[in-house]
């Protein structure tokens, strides 16, 4: 609840924050809506899904999650992410990585986008990309982009620390 300086005598805040946590477009301050789901925090709680699902290799709930011709953005590749092309990518790094998981700092929502920093790490125990595995721990940076329509995520651009995973991982990259 706001109060204090900056608000009306009747409770509302000059930002148009009522008093008991909701804005005059009946979104609450929490991102939820009390009318029913807010269009970014319905947003922002389909990525985190798909961030649980990872993290609980859970790649069943893919089939909720992703569009059927949802499309990853790397660098200047572009590769299915249909809920079976997320599957074989999930299977792949959680197979290299046995115990990778993601770390959720902060998801951001405008429109039908949502920005995820979302930081990874995990320990290179089986080969990926042609990379014999080191037994080495990894912790990089990553920043997601989501697009979503239809409730599920149709696309998505992704920019990570490729050249520090490799080093922290004391491995060349694949050519």
């Amino acid at each position: 609840m706001i109060t204090g300086p900056g608000t009306d005598k009747d409770g509302t805040h000059k930002d148009g924050t009522h008093k008991d946590g909701t804005h005059e477009d009946g979104a609450h301050e929490d991102g939820a809506n009390q009318d029913g789901p807010n269009k970014h925090g319905g947003n922002k709680d389909l990525v985190r899904a798909f961030i649980t699902a990872w993290n609980d290799r859970d790649f069943g709930r893919f089939d909720d999650l992703m569009g059927a011709g949802a499309v990853l953005h790397v660098g200047d590749a572009a590769v299915s992410c249909d809920p079976a092309g997320t599957r074989a990518i999930a299977e792949q790094w959680t197979t290299a990585f046995p115990d990778w998981r993601f770390d959720l700092l902060s998801l951001v929502a405008e429109g039908d986008r949502v920005a995820a920093h979302l930081p990874y790490s995990g320990t290179f125990t089986k080969p990926i990309l042609g990379v014999a595995p080191t037994g080495r721990f990894a912790r990089v940076d990553e920043m997601v982009i989501f697009r979503i329509a239809g409730g599920r995520i149709a696309e998505a651009w992704e920019v990570y620390d490729e050249c520090g995973m490799w080093r922290q991982l004391g491995a060349s990259p694949p050519r």
